[in-house]
């Protein structure tokens, strides 16, 4: 699992709850005083968004160089082709790492998302689906567990748990491919908030957009902790069975420390 990238986006998490905590009550009688406890608040939307990209980013250079390590030490890996086409940054490759050479790949790793961002559902399913199963893949085959998951909100999916368990299989159906389209709408627009008011000061046309309500951000902050949560969860399991299915035996992976 990438437990450094998920604690320190709970850590990151937690700032951004911190943020709306003290400009919930501030005063707003004057005009500055509005403006400035609005700016908070979206000082907290970018916070938790920004949360998830570095999350994803550091997620995603964890697995690949566990994958890398791994095959290091036990050369009967098979790894599937898509590994074996990863640029990596020669430079840190060729830099020498006394304490321990496979470093090398951690540091490459990084070095490749440095410039990279994962600010969209299907830039999260491009980097993550090729270390899955089939059946496994994000979003469309977790779905099930997702909208019926005691933390799933409506205005991700559409639909309550309790409704969706309700439906018939034919329903089910309709109602997953229905939820899906709105929680890409939901994270859509969350991204895209946290896009305008990076590049142009939340004035995506003449005037700033408003956001006064406190809870609206709350809400926000737990959709952002949902997704990278349950995909926490899911690379978990996946990535461990990955490196299952390449060959690697159970003390290496027990080593990779991913």
């Amino acid at each position: 699992m990438p437990s450094t990238a998920f604690q320190h986006f709970q850590e990151d998490v937690r700032r951004a709850r911190a943020i709306v905590s003290h400009a919930a009550p501030l005063p707003r009688a004057t005009g500055d005083q509005s403006v400035l406890r609005s700016d908070l608040l979206r000082s907290a939307w970018m916070f938790a968004v920004g949360a998830l990209d570095a999350y994803f980013s550091d997620a995603y250079s964890d697995v690949v160089a566990a994958a890398v390590i791994s095959k290091s030490r036990h050369h009967a890996m098979n790894l599937p082709g898509f590994v074996y086409e990863i640029k990596f940054p020669v430079g840190a490759i060729l830099t020498p790492y006394a304490r321990n050479p496979n470093w090398r790949w951690r540091m490459a790793s990084r070095r490749m998302m440095e410039r990279e961002n994962v600010l969209s559902l299907g830039a999260i399913r491009t980097l993550f689906n090729k270390f899955f199963r089939k059946g496994h893949k994000f979003f469309g085959d977790v779905f099930d567990s997702w909208i019926t998951h005691r933390a799933a909100k409506k205005r991700v999916f559409g639909i309550t748990g309790n409704a969706y368990r309700a439906l018939n299989a034919a329903g089910k159906t309709a109602a997953r491919g229905d939820a899906i389209d709105a929680m890409e709408d939901r994270y859509a627009m969350i991204f895209q908030r946290r896009h305008d008011c990076i590049h142009n000061c939340d004035r995506p046309r003449t005037a700033p957009q408003p956001l006064e309500i406190a809870a609206t951000v709350l809400k926000v902050i737990g959709d952002v902790e949902f997704l990278v949560s349950r995909c926490n969860e899911h690379i978990d399991r996946e990535f461990r069975q990955f490196l299952v299915d390449s060959g690697c035996p159970a003390a290496i992976i027990a080593q990779v420390g991913y």
